[in-house]
């Protein structure tokens, strides 16, 4: 049926203003608000103004008597913290006037801010390099500490000041470092940044495992395929065994008060790795992860766990994944359907049926019902063809229903299928009549915005599409202007519109525009589009769509080895390119360390997502405009807040006299009914919609031998200069690692920050050996030395290995028939064993050359070749061995007085029964000056504290006398106190270990804590404060005053304190130092303190107390 003949074109009657702006604006900035404005039909004057706290300030004032459509800048006020105010828009003129005004915030952020670790795991002993980087180009000033993993600060730098943007620091952690998580903390002005990292005792691993399953499982589906690879860190593929367990956990392990035999329903597999390409690929059948029974109490994923074990070496590797598991096993959906129909018409269309996997199901019964889901009535039985298509056609609904809802399903009933159980998805869809559109008629025209391929490249022109569909509007010509704006990072950055002209009678319009967009850096790494338009209706059309970008920056950085693959120990340069001026920070770490702690690397995400805002969804409720109730007929219908919403998803705000916002209330008969409420009379609610925005914010020389023995796990960790050329080369030498280096760049220029993108060297060659080593080994304990000798060559070589002899260690062959000689053909590898026994504690190195030799054995059938370089390769590990038992000493002297005549003294050496063989040992030692070798080598006596907490306070505290005694007699030099107060700081954080959450210390860090233990570490403490950083905290939570508290230092344990007295503040101001060295009486002073803080005290209490101390005095 054709629309009403005499429908005429419904022209605006008045003027349109519409002000576009952001909903919160950056403090300080320029900012841009848009303005457009339609059909004057006389002289307008336009002014817009910001307002607050009773003060108006202009920001547009414009005469104008045609439409236009205009950007303005202007510049924000500067707001500490966060300001609302609002910003009205007054068009007059003769017979119009009309005001409007919105909300708006100005808001400040932090400078970007952030710390970067060398790695992001450390071994006990090992340094931690770190930069603080700012933004602020200026110098900045910082505070900053180091906490271990019980919160303790180990660490702290103040008023450390940088005149750059870049501070390096440096802190080692001590040997027996505790194993957790520990935090470094930088505090500048009033605001504290944190970064994370892991101390653990490691190995780090030689491959990298990874593991494929598909994100979702439907159960429907026969088969889960797993793929599981191995591959070195240097490329080449690992061969050896995986085992790959899948398991579908139970929701809980007891069962109606009986505890579960099986806690998931599991299958295992044990598959081969081929050295060919890494890769092994099995096939589970799903049906083994069912049960009919107790489907409901299992979860709905797998877990997959994969151990693989390299050949050779026995070295295993663990990897997890987890799926989902879904029950929907296919699904209906409607194809080629109208978006709207006319009266007595035919609705043509389509449905499909497909599985789960996307493939059609032929033969299959689908129903076409129509209604409401909750209550459809059944149109249509159909079956699919081979396609799995039915086609379908059904009478237009007639007078008064303005649309039809159709849904299609695979169900006769529509009916709920049950928990748990397999299921086909239905597909809906709603059409809608064609009909004349009035102001306050619901909107049936759209416009939508098209996709473009992501991300858009920096640098770019693309071009931005939107499709409109415009229904019922007019028979006559007409235009309107669909209107576009970009947003980037919450600012506005490009605006413009487009005329369509509609010049003939149709009852659906629909066509397609399109704009240029040019993407630039500041644009990254979201850019938001909205285009609306004024129908004649005076209804408004909106949409909006947002576009990932290029993470890039204006500061472009690049960074590339030159050559990029490299040989151990040959030179090698970087070149460096960035803005002129910048200053780079380059780091260079073992892709080792990246697979033992995945995902914390600097890349341009870390840098965006320190970023205030980088696109914007919506606004809080603090700038949401209030609206009147408004008055409303029974018969008119209430607009879909379409319009409205696209324009709040990009974070703007309009100001405007059209309605294009739904009301949140309405009045009707004298009652109010707010929208969302149950029932009238309900207040108004501000809803927030977070805290903030929510955001979406070179040939190598023929040498025959490489000795290798440099293996960093951070090889460049540095600072680089970019000229006013715009680029450095920074020359290095390769480590001796077979492995790919990971390097992270980035830089700062007055223009900004810049990342690299990530580069990567490979340093490899074809011919090498590699020790598998543990942590650390038991002095005396046997230990199997594996030596794996790799040929990447094309021809067959016969190999040789060799350990070199060692006074540290013996070896031996780990069996009778082990054979050091063999042949190695192309890709081939063999490891050799030895049976490995140290005699000497610390850090001893381990040497093992692999050479390759000239034979007459063929190998393969082929005669063996000999590399024209790198023929022999020699490696050298170091390795931790530990003590097998505690050591104690026992010292005997005499004082001898020869009197001209000789003197002899015979001593007895008995060991204990559970010596370890070959560790007693005896020294004898004769000075002619009782205090001679104390005197003249004193820094001698330093030691380096360790053991339990008692052995290490032990050792700690004579550190400081011996320090205090040389500084006294001028014989402390930079060298002795630099390993002074290294041991001091090393002593420091072992002691820590033994501390408990209330203050006090123990023997071994857990049970009591001893009262006597507790007093000697804080005296220790407080006379290390000289010269090393204590954290006052751990001497502030210790405290006593003379009642029972959690360090259970009691009335009675007076003498054994030795300086406490019962004030009731810290130690820190009442050194127990000050009391032992002064020699005062402490019992004396302890009971004139108790009289003095008497009234603390309950009267019985500090009475009968005191009478009992006096009593002790007199006695005293």
């Amino acid at each position: 049926m054709l629309l009403n003949n005499h429908l005429k074109l419904l022209l605006l009657v008045f003027s349109v203003f519409m002000v576009t702006f952001p909903a919160v604006i950056l403090s300080g900035s320029e900012a841009k608000l848009c303005v457009s404005l339609l059909k004057p039909n006389e002289t307008l004057q336009l002014t817009v103004y910001l307002l607050h706290t009773n003060q108006n300030r202009t920001l547009l004032q414009e005469r104008v008597k045609e439409e236009f459509h205009r950007c303005s800048q202007f510049k924000a006020p500067e707001i500490e913290g966060q300001s609302i105010q609002e910003i009205r828009v007054e068009v007059k003129g003769e017979s119009f006037v009309m005001t409007e005004k919105r909300k708006v915030m100005f808001k400040s952020y932090n400078p970007l801010t952030f710390i970067q670790t060398d790695k992001p795991i450390y071994n006990p002993g090992q340094t931690v390099h770190f930069r603080v980087v700012t933004m602020v180009n200026k110098c900045f000033v910082f505070y900053g500490g180091k906490q271990d993993n019980k919160g303790n600060r180990i660490g702290q730098w103040t008023n450390v000041s940088s005149t750059g943007l870049i501070l390096q620091l440096s802190h080692q952690l001590n040997s027996e470092a505790s194993e957790g998580q520990y935090k470094l903390e930088a505090i500048t002005e009033d605001r504290s940044i944190t970064h994370f990292f892991t101390v653990k005792k490691y190995v780090l691993p030689r491959y990298e495992i990874t593991v494929k399953v598909p994100k979702e499982q439907s159960v429907g589906e026969e088969d889960l395929k797993i793929e599981v690879c191995g591959k070195y860190t240097y490329g080449q593929p690992v061969p050896g065994k995986a085992r790959v367990e899948v398991c579908r956990k139970f929701e809980r392990y007891y069962y109606e008060g009986v505890q579960m035999i099986t806690p998931c329903l599991h299958e295992n597999v044990e598959v081969c790795i081929y050295i060919k390409d890494g890769c092994a690929t099995h096939v589970f059948n799903m049906s083994l992860f069912s049960n009919s029974e107790f489907e409901h109490n299992f979860r709905d994923s797998l877990d997959i766990n994969v151990v693989m074990t390299e050949e050779g070496t026995g070295i295993s590797m663990v990897k997890s994944e987890r799926t989902s598991v879904t029950y929907e096993i296919g699904k209906a959906e409607f194809l080629d359907l109208p978006k709207n129909f006319e009266r007595d018409t035919v609705i043509e269309g389509k449905i499909k049926v497909v599985t789960y996997g996307g493939e059609p199901i032929r033969n299959k019964e689908v129903y076409l019902f129509k209604g409401p889901s909750w209550s459809p009535t059944l149109l249509l039985n159909l079956t699919t063809d081979d396609d799995g298509l039915a086609k379908f056609a059904v009478d237009a609904p007639a007078e008064p229903e303005t649309e039809i809802l159709l849904l299609a399903s695979v169900y006769p009933g529509n009916q709920y299928q049950g928990y748990k159980k397999p299921f086909f998805r239905n597909s809906d869809a709603r059409i809608q009549v064609l009909q004349p559109a009035t102001p306050y008629s619901p909107v049936y025209s759209e416009i939508s915005i098209e996709s473009l391929e992501e991300p858009i490249k920096c640098d770019s022109e693309v071009s931005v599409h939107f499709k409109y569909y415009i229904i019922g509007e007019s028979t006559e010509n007409y235009s309107t202007d669909l209107i576009y704006t970009v947003i980037s990072r919450g600012v506005i950055v490009h605006h413009g519109y487009k005329k369509v002209e509609v010049k003939e009678s149709r009852r659906l319009i629909e066509g397609r525009v399109s704009f240029k967009l040019s993407v630039v850096p500041e644009m990254a790494p979201v850019v938001q589009v909205l285009v609306y338009g004024v129908l004649p209706s005076e209804n408004v059309i909106a949409a909006s769509k947002n576009f990932k970008v290029d993470k890039c920056f204006t500061n472009k950085v690049s960074l590339q080895f030159s050559p990029t693959e490299a040989v151990p120990g040959e030179e090698n340069s970087l070149q460096l390119s960035a803005l002129p001026g910048s200053l780079c920070a380059l780091s260079a770490v073992d892709q080792s360390v990246f697979i033992l702690e995945p995902g914390k690397r600097l890349d341009p995400d870390t840098v965006f997502n320190l970023l205030p805002v980088t696109s914007v969804s919506g606004y809080t409720y603090e700038v949401e405009d209030e609206q009147e109730c408004l008055h409303v007929r029974p018969r008119r219908n209430a607009q879909v807040d379409r319009a409205y919403n696209a324009i709040k998803s990009v974070g703007l705000k309009m100001v405007t006299n059209l309605a294009v916002r739904e009301p949140q209330c309405l009045v009707y008969k004298g009652v109010e009914y707010h929208l969302g409420m149950a029932g009238p009379g309900a207040p108004p609610v501000a809803l927030a919609m977070g805290v903030g925005m929510s955001y979406e914010s070179e040939d190598s020389d023929n040498s025959y031998e490489t000795v290798r023995k440099f293996f960093p796990e951070t090889w460049i960790w540095q600072l680089a200069e970019v000229g006013g050329s715009g680029s450095a080369q920074v020359p290095v030498t390769v480590p001796d690692t077979i492995t790919t280096w990971e390097m992270d760049t980035f830089c700062l220029s007055s223009r900004g920050v810049g990342v690299a993108p990530a580069a990567q060297l490979r340093v490899f060659q074809p011919f090498f050996l590699e020790l598998s080593l543990p942590y650390s080994i038991i002095r005396g304990e046997e230990f199997e030395l594996k030596a794996t000798v790799f040929n990447y060559l094309s021809k067959c070589i016969m190999v040789k290995v060799t350990p070199a002899p060692s006074s540290d260690y013996t070896l031996k062959a780990s069996s009778s028939d082990e054979q050091y000689s063999s042949c190695l053909c192309a890709n081939g590898r063999k490891t050799f064993r030895w049976t490995l026994v140290p005699s000497v504690l610390g850090v001893l190195n381990v040497t093992v050359s692999a050479a390759a030799e000239p034979s007459q054995t063929l190998c393969d059938n082929e005669i063996v070749s000999v590399p024209d370089r790198g023929r022999i390769d020699t490696v050298t590990r170091s390795l931790l061995v530990k003590a097998e038992g505690t050591e104690k000493t026992k010292s005997q002297s005499w004082l001898l007085c020869p009197q001209g005549n000789s003197v002899s003294e015979e001593l007895e050496l008995t060991l204990p029964e559970n010596v370890i063989a070959g560790s007693a040992r005896a020294s004898v030692s004769v000075l002619g000056d009782i205090l001679g070798r104390a005197l003249k080598n004193i820094d001698g006596l330093l030691k380096m504290p360790y053991g339990c907490g008692e052995q290490n306070i032990a050792l700690l505290s004579p550190n400081i006398y011996i320090l205090q005694y040389l500084e006294n007699t001028q014989q402390l030099t930079p060298a002795i106190r630099e390993k002074a107060t290294g041991f001091l700081k090393s002593g420091y954080q072992r002691q820590l270990n033994y501390k408990h959450f209330n203050g006090a210390y123990s023997t071994f860090g857990r049970g009591e804590g001893n009262t006597w233990l507790t007093a000697f570490v804080m005296r220790t403490f407080g006379k290390a404060q000289r010269y090393i950083f204590i954290d006052p905290e751990n001497i502030d939570q210790t405290k006593y005053d003379g009642a029972l508290n959690y360090t259970n230092m009691v009335i009675v344990d007076i003498k054994i304190l030795s300086g406490f007295t019962a004030d009731p503040t810290s130690l820190k101001n009442h050194p127990l130092v000050e009391r032992v060295d002064t020699k005062d009486d402490h019992v004396i002073l302890y009971l004139k303190a108790v009289r003095e803080n008497c009234f603390n005290w309950i009267t019985v209490y500090c009475t009968c107390t005191f009478s009992r101390f006096q009593f002790l005095k007199n006695i005293y």
